[in-house]
């Protein structure tokens, strides 16, 4: 499986990603602003998956296989400084390459939450 076109609206906070590779998964999720209150539905192919649907289940075990296995000692060291900052402005380089590593870790957290909603 591969996570492609990681990205954030400027709503708000709006995350939107494709998966490819995966018949099961494969299309471009939208993981709905907080500002428009929570739990945020995650549309795929803007259609929204159901609260704690086995789609969404599958899509959040996925996804945290997936960044499993991106995350090398460097990245998850980087991902944990940006997590300490509390404004990203004139983010070093280091630090630009694993935004959306926490865009996608944002979105298997938010998954987890409307599990247990």
């Amino acid at each position: 499986m591969r996570v492609t076109e990681i990205g954030i609206l400027r709503d708000g906070g709006t995350i939107t990603f494709r998966v490819l590779d995966d018949p099961a998964l494969d299309g471009h999720y939208r993981l709905q602003t907080p500002f428009l209150g929570e739990p945020r539905p995650i549309f795929r192919d803007e259609k929204k998956l159901e609260l704690g649907s086995a789609g969404e289940t599958a899509l959040a075990t996925a996804l945290e296989r997936w960044l499993d296995a991106e995350l090398t000692p460097e990245r998850s060291s980087a991902l944990a400084e940006l997590d300490r900052l509390s404004a990203w402005k004139d983010l070093p380089q280091r630090l630009v390459e694993v935004v959306p590593f926490h865009r996608v870790r944002t979105v298997i957290r938010c998954l987890e939450a409307r599990r247990r909603s």
